[in-house]
Order: structure tokens, then sequence, then C-alpha cells
């Protein structure tokens, strides 16, 4: 938990975990909130992938001043899932991040990069070495931002099979 500005207000920004029971129903209507739609594809192929625990990862609310506005989740990829994507050159132990702003009303806040500078640090205190990605689609400016501001860095364009031209980006630890 931490204080931020958000809209030049200062605001409790959290990130609590995820608890399917009673998490679930909300995540599911933010996928089919537009702005999720989107960027992240229609919520019948979405909620059955969003159901399968994230292998070696886990699930976050996102959560301003007590209230839900938001999901991350993060998760070793397989390697099919890498290979398919054209990114075989990435490290086996690399930690892939998703997050979506489910509030509209919270779009345009920063909520979406604070969110992930608060995640960075505790991944990097659980892997210290490990490289982080995150992935969006090439005309997402505002994620690209969002995820340049949190210390994402662009490393290259690839074409995902699923949602067609894509940046990734990079968190790299100072020492790699």
């Amino acid at each position: 938990m931490t204080t931020v500005r958000l809209r030049n207000k200062p605001y409790t920004l959290r990130l609590r975990p995820y608890e399917a029971g009673t998490d679930r129903p909300i995540l599911k209507s933010w996928l089919y909130e537009p702005q999720v739609i989107k960027w992240w594809g229609h919520p019948d192929k979405t909620i059955p992938e969003l159901s399968v625990p994230p292998n070696d990862g886990g699930e976050l609310i996102i959560e301003v001043n007590d209230k839900p506005v938001g999901y991350i989740r993060w998760q070793v990829p397989e390697d099919r899932e890498l290979r398919e994507a054209g990114l075989t050159d990435l490290p086996e132990d690399i930690v892939d991040i998703d997050i979506a702003i489910g509030d509209s009303d919270y779009i345009g806040w920063g909520v979406g990069t604070n969110a992930l500078q608060l995640l960075v640090n505790e991944l990097r205190s659980e892997w210290p070495d490990r490289r982080l990605m995150i992935c969006t689609q090439s005309e997402n400016l505002r994620a690209r931002n969002s995820f340049e501001k949190a210390g994402f860095r662009y490393v290259r364009l690839f074409d995902d099979p699923e949602f067609g031209r894509m940046w990734l980006l990079l968190w790299e630890p100072e020492e790699a």
C-alpha cells in the first residue's frame, strides 16, 4: 500500500491478493468493458484463460482508496507461447505481466503506472535477477506510455498470432 498523487490529490493505492470467490464477478464484469475488450479480446476467450492460475506467478486486484479498479497478473510464459510470438530469444525464466484498469473512471489517472511500479518492487524482492516483460498492441499508446513511465523499455515489435502487431517492453535488473 502506498499513497500516490492521482489527479493532483493523494490516494491510497494498494495491490491485494485476488480472491476467486469474491473477485471473479467483478473481474468478469471488467472484461466486458469496452476499454478492456479492445485490448484483451473478447471475454468468451479471456474468461476461460483467466480461470487457470498463472504458471509460477500470481494475481492481484488494484484498489484506489479501497475500491477495486483493476487487475494485474504475472506468470512465467510457456515456451509454446513465446515460440508462437517469435520471442524465442527471451530467458526461460522471464516474468510476463498483464494489467487492466477495469473501472473506466480511473483510466488516465496514473493508476496503471503506479500499480506496475508497486508490482515491480514486489517481484524484485522475490526475484532480484529476473527480467520482466510486458506487451501491448502497437497502437495502444496509453498503455505504452504507462509501461515506459513504470520503468519498462521498448525492445521491439513482434507479431502475435491473436493480437497482431505488438510491442515488447522489458524491465531489467540494473546489473543485467
